[in-house]
């Protein structure tokens, strides 16, 4: 019922405003009006978009990428997920950072959605909106009375290493409904929901009567992701320049998706790993357990336990059992988190 209601209020006062105004009313909305519209434009587009359909209206030579999932967060972020139609053997690209919005604002008597824009994730905001995406720029963007929506798609230069910039796609897509509707705003629901570093990992084996702590397990994982993503075999040759990994961000959305992004020495981007997540029923405290789907095999396999999650602090423990020689270890792993947006120096762990 909540996106009903944002169409409600948006079809609504553009109803009112386009009728025959009485005498000694005026038309033209005012200041306040425009920004209350832009405001419902801004939290209908949040959530998670199923694509229904992804038509091709550029030229055939040119057609390789096509769209797997689009999200929009209430934070500002966007996380769209994209395959290569020809070889369907590519690994999805990802792409996560900021999105603008373009406002028609010509007709003094209403405001419609001109343009979105998907700016990378390191974007400064200027005093005015660029005029193309670096990632990608949505137009023809059209809103159903029944939340549907329909938008064309020219990719932008910062996705030239997988995509060609002259396609366009043409778009339709439908809202997935949140995972929790009726979470308290103050509950662990809402306070997940955002981009979180990894700043430190505390592991330990307990077996056989004995707890041994596992040495350095932050870089351990940085290099595994470097190993998996640089050192040469048969199938993944190495190429100059793939730098290692040092710092590590997850997203949580409010519609079942986190995302890894990990990032090199340079602060670029060069690994990605999304899944779901939903929240364990009948946990001890409401919202204090989720379990997540890491491996693609459609179903959840894992269950992670909230320690501690606040604005500022997020700290989750994981438990899996292993056994080696007849003999069952636990392994125990509790994984310690900051906002993103914080400041932070990254391990030197001499890769």
């Amino acid at each position: 019922m909540k996106n009903f209601f944002y169409f409600v209020v948006i079809f609504s006062v553009f109803f009112l405003i386009g009728c025959s105004p009485k005498a000694g009313i005026d038309p033209h909305l005012s200041v306040e009006e425009k920004i209350e519209i832009k405001q419902e434009f801004n939290s209908l587009f949040v959530g998670k978009w199923n694509i229904e359909n992804n038509s091709d209206v550029s030229s055939k030579s040119i057609a390789q990428c096509y769209i797997n999932s689009l999200e929009f967060t209430s934070e500002g972020n966007y996380i769209l997920k994209v395959s290569d139609l020809n070889d369907s053997s590519k690994e999805p690209r990802f792409f996560n950072g900021v999105y603008l919005i373009s406002f028609d604002e010509s007709d003094p008597t209403k405001v419609d959605v001109d343009k979105i824009f998907l700016m990378q994730e390191n974007y400064s905001e200027e005093a005015s909106l660029p005029q193309t995406g670096s990632v990608a720029t949505f137009d023809s963007i059209k809103i159903s009375e029944q939340g549907d929506l329909s938008f064309n798609i020219i990719f932008g230069q910062q996705t030239s290493d997988f995509c060609n910039i002259g396609q366009n796609l043409s778009i339709d897509a439908k809202k997935e409904e949140p995972i929790v509707s009726d979470a308290p705003e103050d509950s662990n629901h809402f306070k997940i929901q955002k981009k979180w570093r990894l700043i430190r990992i505390d592991a330990q084996s307990a077996g056989n009567g004995d707890t041994t702590a596992i040495s350095d397990p932050l870089c351990k994982l940085f290099e595994e992701e470097w190993e998996s993503r640089c050192v040469e075999t048969p199938e993944n040759p190495t190429s100059e320049g793939c730098y290692p990994s040092n710092t590590v961000v997850i997203t949580f959305t409010g519609y079942g998706t986190y995302l890894w992004a990990f990032y090199d020495v340079q602060g670029k981007p060069v690994h990605f790993e999304d899944g779901r997540w939903r929240w364990v029923e009948k946990s001890p405290q409401d919202y204090s357990q989720f379990e997540v789907d890491f491996d693609q095999s459609q179903e959840y396999n894992q269950i992670i336990s909230i320690v501690e999650l606040s604005d500022d602090n997020f700290v989750v423990e994981e438990r899996q059992e292993e056994t080696v020689n007849g003999v069952t270890f636990e392994l125990i792993f509790k994984y310690g988190f900051q906002p993103s947006k914080f400041n932070y120096t990254p391990e030197n762990c001499n890769l």
